[in-house]
């Protein structure tokens, strides 16, 4: 039998997952049976609702979501009657997003059942726990938006070890 390895399972991002994961299964749950709509539809219904006349290019930005999935996503919606697509004003080459009445109802429907399952996450720790909590997310973020320049250097630096 092989020794056990010494190896690192206390992976912040493992953490991160877990509780990610959790809460997206509770909410997914919520949202598709008492609103009918996806997590992944109301994140975006949200965004267009939050900024009438949005573009495609901007949803995906705010969303971080691939542009062929986003834009299948987008079909969906306008499909089910929830988003409305026109050229754009300004620029014919920009689709504008918008929320339709039924849109707007299905993020009005979401929006106590979000704000609970928040509240209810949150509840074991304080509003300064949470200030702190939000500030080094907001610095993680903007290291793991950095950290792929660095991953490969070292990806370079192993392979150089490797073949020599």
């Amino acid at each position: 039998m092989r020794e056990p390895l010494d190896v690192k399972l206390d992976y912040l991002t493992l953490t991160l997952d877990l509780v990610n994961n959790i809460a997206k299964d509770a909410a997914s749950r919520a949202y598709e049976q008492e609103c009918g709509a996806s997590l992944r539809d109301l994140r975006l219904l949200r965004f267009i609702g939050s900024e009438p006349g949005l573009t495609l290019t901007r949803l995906i930005e705010l969303a971080s979501l691939e542009k062929t999935l986003a834009s299948k996503a987008i079909s969906t919606l306008v499909a089910r009657g929830w988003v409305t697509r026109a050229v754009g004003a300004r620029d014919a080459r920009h689709i504008s997003l918008e929320l339709t009445d039924k849109g707007e109802a299905v993020v009005l429907c979401a929006e106590p059942i979000g704000r609970f399952m928040e509240r209810k996450l949150l509840s074991r720790i304080t509003r300064d726990e949470l200030a702190v909590l939000r500030r080094c997310l907001d610095k993680l973020v903007a290291t793991g938006t950095e950290m792929s320049g660095s991953i490969e250097q070292l990806l370079a630096q192993m392979e150089a070890q490797a073949s020599a």
